[in-house]
């Protein structure tokens, strides 16, 4: 639930500031070519304004998802330490070790994820910031252009524009290839890594406390194709294990890798030899593959819908003509349409949830 809200704040406020851009930016009716120049000096003086009013709402956001965020974390852990030492104490019944609320690797890994998810999240608010500033200028100079050089009114130009930008949505980083990841995109891989790197973290630090070397890696069918050679396997932390391969021979600890990947619903259980009955066995590849393959559609044609419901909200707040509202409305039934009938042939359950947008 905490997780969800995260990726809500961060939803709601790309849904505040494009609503903020189409109304800076207006509609313009009555603008000719002989007051376009007046017009286009009047956007630009109001730029200052509108990030100041930018700043206002990002600082807000930002003091609610860092809350969320810590809190988060922390029930995170303790849920995930409640599960591991359960656990551990089925299997190990008589070992002694420091409790959880004692043990410095606990306390070391829950400060750790503070310090990486709020720095992640201060990134992704400085990037909103001064990409918002950067949209609304960028649809002023395009829609300008187009309507000088093009058959069109700057009502029309505008309409095209922001219709692009609210497809594209606000970036929420630009990484070191250039690519713009979407603030849906960035926030929900921040929320995932973190609680899953908190649940990682705390599970290896109750294995060190428990000097435990064998585990078992969980199996599901539509797994990442990569993961599929290295589930449902028993493997040796250590790698000191003359039976068992060790875990370093896996891709776990990479950023794509198995149990640690984003997005990776794999888990680790401890296996402790002739206590410990395994519970996972590898998956039919070609099977798994079909099935993540279509997981990867679904996931494509939710995305879709946003966009186009996010296009029909920045429209609305240009106040355009009708048609072109219809033409939007149009669009989110066509992709919800096309959702019903994937949905039909997959037999898969549909997310309404993950089809919406955050009202602003």
């Amino acid at each position: 639930m905490l997780s969800q809200q995260i990726i809500d704040i961060y939803l709601k406020l790309e849904g505040i500031l494009l609503d903020s851009i189409g109304r800076a930016v207006g509609n313009g009716v009555g603008i000719t070519l002989d007051n376009l120049a007046q017009w286009r000096a009047d956007k630009l003086q109001a730029a200052s304004r509108l990030q100041r009013e930018h700043l206002q709402t990002v600082t807000q956001a930002t003091r609610f998802a860092n809350r969320k965020m810590r809190q988060m974390i922390r029930e995170t852990a303790v849920n995930e330490g409640v599960r591991v030492e359960r656990e551990i104490r089925d299997r190990l019944p008589n070992k002694s070790v420091v409790s959880y609320s004692d043990s410095a690797n606990i306390a070391n890994a829950i400060l750790t994820q503070d310090i990486e998810a709020l720095t992640r999240l201060e990134l992704m608010n400085a990037t909103m910031l001064k990409q918002s500033s950067s949209i609304y200028l960028e649809i002023i100079t395009q829609a300008s252009a187009e309507f000088v050089v093009g058959d069109i009114t700057l009502t029309e130009a505008l309409t095209k524009t922001a219709k692009k930008w609210a497809e594209n949505g606000i970036p929420a980083l630009i990484d070191r290839r250039g690519a713009r990841w979407s603030a849906e995109a960035y926030v929900n891989m921040v929320v995932k890594n973190t609680q899953k790197n908190v649940g990682n973290k705390v599970q290896d630090a109750r294995f060190d406390d428990y000097d435990v070397d064998l585990v078992e890696v969980s199996s599901h069918a539509g797994s990442r194709p990569t993961h599929i050679e290295y589930q449902g396997r028993i493997y040796s932390r250590s790698g000191k294990s003359d039976k068992y391969p060790p875990l370093s021979s896996t891709t776990y600890g990479e950023i794509d890798g198995i149990v640690t990947g984003i997005n990776c619903d794999h888990r680790l259980y401890v296996y402790v030899e002739g206590v410990s009955i395994q519970r996972h066995f590898p998956y039919d590849k070609k099977a798994s593959i079909a099935i993540y393959k279509e997981s990867q559609r679904q996931r494509l044609l939710e995305r879709n819908i946003r966009k186009a419901k996010r296009q029909l909200s920045i429209l609305q707040s240009i106040d355009v003509a009708e048609k072109d509202l219809k033409d939007a409305r149009r669009i989110v039934s066509h992709r919800q349409a096309q959702m019903r009938q994937f949905i039909n042939k997959t037999g898969r359950t549909r997310r309404y949830n993950r089809e919406k947008i955050v009202e602003t």
